[in-house]
């Protein structure tokens, strides 16, 4: 009876666990930095939208008070954008980065993603009705 009681406890646990895992609940407790870290292997596992779930946990975690974290992950969602050919949503993303840029004092965030968006913007192909024009 002992036995039943331990795998019927076991197997519950178990399921919980799966159950957890498969919601893929990311930590109150992790930092700007580890979310962003988080984001990047993500990213380079091929991983997108697990990748934008955690640059999006930033975002609304720590983008209102840290300048710099709100920037590096809405860069870092463009970028996943730009990959997955969204060039619209890349564009809006890359077009608000510049417009931060633009209107704080110089030295106040770091300069390399004022410079990558204007690189990732420039990369974006024109619409094929704006071509035949």
């Amino acid at each position: 009876m002992n036995i039943i009681k331990i795998f019927s406890v076991s197997l519950i646990a178990s399921s919980l666990f799966i159950s957890c895992a498969s919601n893929n609940v990311i930590s109150q407790d992790m930092t700007a930095k580890q979310l962003i870290q988080f984001g990047q292997n993500s990213f380079e596992n091929g991983k997108y939208k697990e990748s934008l779930r955690y640059y999006n946990a930033a975002i609304e975690r720590f983008g209102s008070s840290d300048a710099q974290t709100y920037v590096e992950a809405k860069y870092e969602i463009g970028h996943i954008y730009m990959k997955q050919k969204k060039y619209e949503y890349a564009k809006n993303i890359f077009k608000e980065i510049t417009e931060i840029y633009e209107s704080v004092i110089p030295g106040q965030l770091p300069g390399a993603y004022y410079k990558l968006a204007q690189i990732e913007l420039a990369k974006i192909p024109q619409k094929s009705s704006e071509q035949k024009k």
